[in-house]
């Protein structure tokens, strides 16, 4: 089945690379231009006192990382004082609302070109199969191996093995944005220090495969879901794990509501609306990346309140079991609050 996936709000999958503030970009006038430090430094080998501008950058650099606020921030000042136009050894453009002064961690690319891991999907997809297929907190109890074995069998010999998701196609490399995230605190309603990472834009597109291979007999008739050809089952076990948690996290922007968290309840009320009216053999919404809740990670949606509270004391131990989790994650654009991370993928 050939689904289009279609980015609702913006989405990292991080590579586990990030970009320095003091030796890896320029900010200029609502742009972020990532240096190409091979192209430069052959240009600084160019230079009759190529020596002396390579110890001049090392130094700077140096000085910045220890925290030397005089030459915090002065790359941009030491090429243009060299005669350097870093936009000619710029491996990457990429428009932000504000200046930046923080790492950039960046999100997952083929190339150039940012993806979405099949990976990542199978997981958010896997999660909500556990979800449909739990009956009992007993089998969580004194529980080994790893979670939704007792449903799928021994990891490795699972029958998802017969689930197959590709990578989505790259998409193009203009609809890479920047962007900041900060986390909330529902009760104080404050926020914290933001970290910086690349996303794909809100509107992208894309397209990736999901395939269901296994044959008459080799899976039990409880999930004939992953016999050929019965791939568009699994939108609807998708959208019904959806909107229970959106239902969840509803209730408790609800709960400590106010100013501050105005636009996620808007948000949430849009989506529950989308889920709810979709068509469940045609299309489904998920969350991926960074800045899920513990929610959108688990199983959580199936626990009775009080064995939840044991989960949460046992894995959170300062955490409150009645206000849990009391952080959520937001991108803060301006005045406008976005909740990262959520996508509608539609049979094509």
């Amino acid at each position: 089945m050939k689904l289009k996936l279609e980015v609702l709000t913006a989405v990292n999958i991080g590579s586990g690379d990030a970009l320095s503030q003091f030796s890896d970009y320029v900010y200029d006038n609502g742009f972020v231009y990532y240096l190409d430090h091979d192209r430069l430094l052959q240009e600084l080998a160019t230079k009759p006192n190529c020596d002396e501008m390579i110890d001049q950058f090392v130094m700077i650099v140096q000085n910045q990382a220890k925290g030397n606020t005089q030459d915090r921030f002065k790359l941009k000042s030491f090429l243009e004082g060299n005669g350097l136009d870093y936009k000619k050894y710029a491996l990457r453009k990429v428009p932000v609302s504000e200046e930046i002064k923080e790492q950039i961690q960046l999100h997952i690319k083929s190339g150039n070109q940012p993806y979405i891991p099949g990976s990542s999907l199978k997981g958010a997809i896997r999660t909500a199969l556990i979800s449909h297929f739990f009956s009992s907190e007993r089998n969580l109890k004194g529980r080994k191996g790893y979670i939704g074995e007792d449903i799928f069998g021994k990891y490795g010999e699972d029958v998802l093995k017969y689930l197959l998701v590709s990578d989505t196609m790259p998409f193009p490399e203009e609809e890479l944005r920047i962007a900041r995230f900060y986390k909330i605190n529902l009760e104080t309603k404050k926020t914290d220090i933001p970290v910086i990472k690349e996303v794909i834009m809100q509107g992208s597109i894309s397209t990736f495969d999901l395939k269901t291979k296994a044959k008459n007999g080799e899976v039990s008739e409880e999930f004939t879901f992953l016999l050929e050809g019965n791939e568009e089952t699994l939108l609807g076990i998708i959208n019904n794990y959806t909107q229970k948690n959106i239902e969840i996290e509803l209730s408790h922007l609800q709960h400590y509501s106010g100013e501050v968290t105005k636009d996620l309840e808007e948000f949430h009320n849009r989506l529950l609306q989308a889920v709810t009216q979709t068509n469940p053999a045609k299309e489904a919404y998920l969350r991926i990346g960074s800045g899920k809740t513990y929610y959108d990670n688990t199983i959580a949606q199936k626990f009775s309140d009080g064995f939840l509270h044991q989960v949460i004391k046992r894995n959170f131990k300062k955490a409150d079991p009645n206000f849990f989790p009391k952080t959520r994650t937001v991108i803060i654009d301006g005045i406008s609050k976005t909740v990262p991370g959520w996508i509608k993928i539609t049979k094509i």
